[in-house]
Formats: structure tokens, sequence, C-alpha cells
């Protein structure tokens, strides 16, 4: 059976999920409406011959009642709703969005609709157009980094012998080596971090009476700025003199070889100038929620390999969502002759990622590109074409598997953003004060041999765990461990809080954050793990979508419903991942009173 029947309320996020980008075409029917029992043959038909969609089939008896809460979790324009008031209805979706409906059993209107939304599946609409417009000009200013003249005024002011004789390694350049001398050279000695300008009358008197406060105003570019590619200027006001302050966004990296100074665009800009005039392959990446960055090929590594000048950091692609904590969407990399979407490189949880994308359908998206480097192929040689194709096949296996992303033993993995000052970073969410254990709980035998639930039909031996809010402690077994993190294997943006006045205690993303996680992870090794029961407890906010719980054992996920409490009887393998995400900053977890005696938050129990 090609059609999907949902079974209950909450496989629908499952179920859009594991679309992804592909037309989904939902049958709201009814048992007792002969038209649906008459048009249910023709639309398993349907989705035999159309096997690039996904068909799925909602009885509205089952699901009327808590099925607007679920696609609204998946609808961009949230003032879309569903009234399914006749049936049947068809609604068709891409990437959680609805593109058209139809009601009745017309059975070739349904066909016509479905091959015509399939032929649209690569079209862009007009929001999308304009998403996509500015990767044309991003990909065509790559010409400017090859100008002779550019790179002989960049390699006049790099130590260029001193560099190349350093990253000798065995007799030869170690092109590795000299990017990370490149880098640091650039950074420590080059370029100079802007968050706000100083003030030129002001000339050398100390910070404090020369510094510049917060912006007035922004105005368009005098004639000289544009010149060098200001498409805007920021206007600052003095502190000791009054005086206006501009601080023009030059965009051509042949003035910040002069004014040496800018935030990450500047940074990234005038380094890949750098790099190209040592004959380094580099690639401009277009992070778009915000940040901007390099790669570089390195033939020895047959691979390109991030760098981050305003960082200086090298090689360690998971920076910015496991250190800065960054919810990236979209990350595209601009080569010379080629663009390419690198998301994957820069993330670890792909099916989240690909859930924060609703900025263009995929099919929209990978045709875009498509279109794009066919343009550059056809003006390259046959021997770089093939090279080409070698590296993005290369590339494309690499994404795949998201562990190939993570670099063992870099603690810079684990760093927030350091340039910029504090309140400039924590208005951007990049402070990186989330942190990542990698603690995995593994009980022992004594653990598990000591304890038998003989409350079952037939005696289990079982492992426990407990969290009681109030007292801020676990249970683990017999054993007391005091403090939420000190069992956790993540705990990102989230903190407990005490409120003292309604004397109470919950779990809430901390200040300034909107989202956040938490996660247990235990690993049972050589044990059979038979069922697992879950409970959790003063869980608020949750229907009003701001809180997500799941349950996560070898290859299949569960959602916890909204009771918080769940059993599992299949296991798909001996790790288990209890994972807490909090949407808003107005969820709370285990809302506890402070005077509760034995209260446990949260409570797991693997039976064996």
């Amino acid at each position: 059976m090609v059609v999907r029947e949902l079974p209950d309320d909450f496989t629908f996020s499952q179920f859009i999920a594991e679309a992804a980008t592909k037309l989904v075409v939902i049958d709201f029917y009814a048992d007792w409406c002969g038209p649906c029992r008459m048009i249910s043959s023709h639309v398993e038909r349907l989705s035999e011959k159309y096997m690039q969609a996904v068909f799925i089939k909602i009885n509205v008896e089952i699901c009327r009642r808590s099925f607007f809460h679920f696609i609204f979790l998946f609808i961009v324009e949230t003032s879309i709703q569903f009234g399914i008031n006749a049936m049947p209805t068809f609604v068709f979706l891409y990437s959680g969005r609805e593109v058209d409906r139809m009601m009745g059993a017309n059975v070739e209107m349904l066909e016509t609709k479905i091959v015509q939304q399939l032929k649209e599946g690569f079209v862009a609409t007009s929001d999308e157009r304009i998403f996509l417009e500015k990767f044309v000009e991003y990909s065509q200013r790559m010409q400017i980094y090859e100008d002779e003249i550019s790179q002989a005024l960049a390699r006049s002011l790099i130590p260029c012998d001193k560099l190349m004789e350093a990253s000798m390694v065995n007799g030869k350049t170690s092109k590795f080596e000299l990017v990370k001398l490149l880098l640091n050279w650039f950074k420590t000695d080059f370029f100079v971090w802007t968050d706000v300008p100083k003030c030129e009358l002001c000339g050398q008197n100390t910070e404090k009476s020369g510094e510049v406060i917060s912006i007035e105003m922004k105005e368009d570019p005098t004639e000289e700025e544009r010149k060098w590619g200001a498409c805007r200027v920021e206007v600052y006001k003095c502190r000791k003199c009054d005086t206006n302050v501009r601080f023009p966004r030059y965009n051509d990296p042949v003035k910040l070889l002069e004014t040496r100074s800018g935030r990450c665009g500047e940074w990234a800009n005038c380094f890949t100038l750098c790099s190209r005039s040592l004959g380094l392959e580099t690639r401009w990446i277009y992070d778009v929620t915000d940040h901007v960055w390099c790669e570089i090929w390195i033939e020895d590594l047959d691979r390109w390999v991030h760098c981050d000048p305003c960082e200086n950091v090298i090689d360690t692609p998971l920076l910015y969502e496991k250190g800065w904590g960054k919810n990236l969407n979209y990350v595209f990399a601009f080569g010379l002759d080629h663009i390419r979407d690198v998301t994957w490189r820069y993330t670890f949880n792909h099916l989240e990622t690909l859930n924060r994308r609703n900025s263009c359908r995929e099919t929209v998206l990978r045709n875009f590109i498509r279109k794009l480097n066919m343009r550059y192929a056809s003006l390259m040689s046959e021997e770089r074409k093939k090279e080409m194709e070698r590296r993005c096949m290369k590339e494309l296996v690499e994404f795949i598997s998201p562990t190939m992303q993570i670099r063992d033993g870099s603690e810079v993995e684990e760093q927030g953003r350091t340039t910029g000052s504090e309140e400039w970073r924590k208005q951007r969410g990049e402070i990186g004060n989330g942190k990542s254990t990698g603690r995995v709980l593994v009980p022992t035998e004594k653990e598990i041999s000591d304890r038998v639930f003989r409350l079952k039909p037939i005696p289990q031996r079982y492992f426990s765990l407990e969290y009681d809010c109030a007292k801020d402690q676990y249970r683990r077994g017999v054993d007391l461990i005091k403090g939420l993190e000190s069992l956790l294997s993540k705990q990102q943006n989230v903190c407990r809080m005490v409120d003292q006045t309604n004397n109470v205690a919950y779990i809430c993303c901390q200040e300034g954050r909107a989202s956040g996680e938490l996660c247990w992870s235990f690993d049972f090794g050589g044990q059979h793990v038979k069922n697992i029961e879950l409970r959790l407890d003063s869980v608020q906010k949750v229907s009003d979508d701001v809180m997500r719980a799941i349950i996560c054992c070898g290859d299949m996920c569960t959602v916890v419903p909204p009771t918080g409490e769940l059993e599992l009887e299949t296991i798909g393998g001996s790790k288990v991942d209890v994972k807490i995400y909090f949407l808003s900053e107005d969820a709370q977890l285990f809302l506890t009173n402070l005077c509760s005696e034995d209260c446990a938050s949260f409570r797991m129990k693997a039976f064996f």
C-alpha cells in the first residue's frame, strides 16, 4: 500500500518531515462518506503511478480535534488554516505549505492537479525568486578576486616568504599549514574588528572619550564611498565632541587592504583576496543567518577546508552550530566557477535543519543551483569539468554522514563567538553559553540486578533514573546525585530557575534565548531492553507548541505526547536518547512546588 494512513495525530509531523520537499497529497475522508469510498482505489492507483509524491489519508473523525495544532508546525504562512468541511477534500503541500486543494471525488481533476503541481515544483514563486536572486550576484563577485593588480597589492602586504618558509613540511609547502599561518597573521597582525568606529577628530584620546556611541542613522554613501562598493553607511555620534562618524560598509577588497577593519563581511572579503593572491583555491561562504567565512581546497586532503578569518579557526565546520548555538538553515559556497549548497557540512542534525529550510522549496533550489552550474560548466575545459564533477560527487558523499564533520579533539568546536562586543554577540545569539558534555549513562550490572519490578505479571529487572526539580537532585537507583547538569549529555541555552515569590522551581530557556535543548543519553550495551517507560511531569505550554519531547532508540524517534507519559515496547537498539526541545522563551519544564516531597519530575525506567 503506497498511500499512508495517519493512525493518530502525533505521527503527522513525522510524515511531513519524511516527505521533506516532495509534493504531499492529503486525502481527508470519512468512513461514512460514499464518494470517499468510491475514489479510494483511484487514489491508490495514482500513488503507485506518481511515486515522486507522498500520499497521506486522514480520517477526519479521528484527527479532527488536534489536527490544526500539528499542521501549524509546518505552515510558514500562519494565516493559512485548513477548514475541512466537505469530504473528500484533497490538500496539496510543498515543504509544509499549502499550494492547492480540491473538493469532491473527480478522479480526472485530481490527477490533473497532481501532474500540474509536480511540474510547478521546479518553478520559483515571487518570494522564492527574491530569495534566490542575490545568489547570482554573489556568484559573479568571485571574479574580483582574480584581478592580477589586486592580488599583487595583497602580496605586497603579506609576509609571503616568511609564511612559505614556516609552512614547509618534509621539504615541500604544506598548504594546510600555510592557510593556518595566513589566518593567524591576518587575525593578529593585519585586520581589526570594528564594533563601532573611532572618531577621527579625537585622535589618540582615551577609548572612553574617543569611542562613539549607538547608531544614529543610516545614510546613502557618497560618490567616493560608492566607488569602493559601499552600498550603505552607518552613522554614529562621538561621545566627546558630538561629531558624526561615518562607517561605510566597503565591499571592494582592495579598499579593505587600506582600511583593514570591519565586521565578518569585511574580514571574509579581504581574506579571500589574500588567499587567492597566494594561489590558494578559495570559496566565499555565505550563511543566510548572517555570517560569512571561507573554504580553501587542500590537495593533500582532497577536500574543502573551513576557514574563519575573524575567529582564526580552521577545519572546524560544526563551530557555528555546536559552539555558537546558531540554528543554520542555508549555507552556500561560491567558487570562481561553481556554486554549492554546503549546509550539510556545517550542521549535524540534518532533519532539524531541513525543517528550518522554508525560504525556498528544495526542488526549486536544486534546479536554480543546477542551472547556474551548467552556465559555468559550458565555459570550463574538459579537464576542469571532470575534476569539478569528481569533487562534487566526493562532497555529496561527505554530506551523507554528519559524523564526517566532527573533528576529534577540537575544543574550538564547543566555543562561542569571540569577535565583537559581548552585547553585540548576545543580540545575535552567538555567545555560545550552551554546553554539550557528551556524557552517556551506562548502567552497571549491579544497578540492574539489585532492582526487580515485582508489580509486572512477570518480575523484571530494570534500571531507573529520576530527577526532582524542587531539590535539583537525581536518584539513580539508590544513589542521590546533585545538579541537573550532572547527568545530562547536552544542555544548550537552558537552566533551572527558582521563583521564591511563587515558591516554585522549573527549567526554562536562559534569559535572552528563544530556544534550547536538554538531552539524557543511555547506553545499555549488551543488555536486551524489552521496554521503556518515560514520564515527564509538569510540562507547561506544550499545547502552544513551545516545547517538544522526543525519545530516540536506534534509528527510531518517537514524540512524547502532551501527557508526558510514554511506554515503548519496540526498542531499536541499546542506545537511547531522551531529548527535550524548548521552542520558545515561554516554555517551562518540570514546574514544581519547592515544598514538594519526593516529587520526581523526570522518570525513566528500562526493563530487561
